[in-house]
């Protein structure tokens, strides 16, 4: 399978994901103008990896996101409802939820997730500019 990777722009998140190492990345702002265009090659992808992929190994999905729309969260819940029975199943998910130490909103937004689904989650808590 095929590497995925979007380079970000100013409303859009940078994309890697490589399936060999078994590597899930969103990084910077999501605030695409077309969510359902952006999003749905995505999840696409993660359909073909779910479908093709019988290791055993940990998928690390990381979720470094400054700042996302409501129409963003709701694509990230789809992406992790495609991957809790994939997890549950036997093939172990970890979702890193990365956060400015005070960012309490995006704290909360990662424990929100964690506490409806069956995947687990590790907050990373990064240092500001400022410290």
């Amino acid at each position: 399978m095929e590497k995925l990777i979007i380079e970000g722009e100013k409303k859009t998140p940078y994309i890697s994901f490589d399936p060999e190492n078994r590597q899930l990345h969103f990084e910077g702002r999501s605030i695409p103008e077309d969510t359902v265009r952006f999003y749905e090659p995505i999840m696409k992808w993660i359909e073909k990896y779910i479908e093709s992929d019988e290791r055993t190994e940990t998928t690390d999905l990381h979720i470094n996101l400054e700042y996302f729309n409501t129409s963003t969260s709701r694509y990230l819940f789809g992406i992790f409802k495609l991957l809790e029975p994939y997890h549950t199943k036997g093939n172990p998910i970890m979702i890193h939820w990365y956060y400015e130490k005070d960012d309490f909103e995006m704290l909360e937004s990662g424990e929100d997730y964690a506490s409806i689904l069956k995947i687990p989650f590790k907050m990373v808590p990064l240092e500001t500019d400022d410290e």
